[in-house]
């Protein structure tokens, strides 16, 4: 099989701390797969709005989520706090990756995640160039 490699960025630009709950734990008794993409959605939401990128967002145009990429490290249980480190790589005209590293509380990494963000015009159902401000923030 082969791995998914995900390098963290160089540079974090936000920070979310979030604790897992018991809805998160599966017949297991960890945390499932699934949730991770539902953390990753919630955080990538906060980093948007702690970076003005809402402002940006509209009915008419945003980013869309292309890709994701997981690599999970270790169990996530019921009760563990997490913080989620948030950098950008790969930053294109028209597209960036945003990288999630999920951390618990004792170092340990629970997961790395790598979303692909493409800017997306919603009524012409095509690609935009970034706004100037994603790409100053993410730079």
């Amino acid at each position: 099989m082969e791995r998914v490699k995900i390098n963290l960025p160089e540079k974090v630009l936000f920070t979310y701390t979030f604790t897992i709950a018991t809805a998160d734990i599966n017949e297991a008794q960890h945390m499932g797969n699934e949730r991770i993409l539902v953390f990753t959605n919630i955080v990538r939401t906060a980093f948007f709005k702690a970076l003005d990128f809402n402002a940006y967002e509209t009915a008419a145009s945003g980013t869309i989520v292309a890709n994701h990429s997981i690599h999970y490290k270790s169990e996530g249980f019921a009760g563990d706090v997490i913080t989620c480190e948030v950098g950008a790589q790969n930053l294109t005209d028209c597209s960036f990756d945003i990288v999630f590293h999920f951390i618990k509380e004792n170092g340990k990494t629970l997961a790395t995640v790598r979303t692909g963000c493409v800017y997306y015009d919603y009524v012409q159902r095509k690609i935009l160039a970034l706004p100037a401000h994603y790409v100053a923030v993410m730079s």
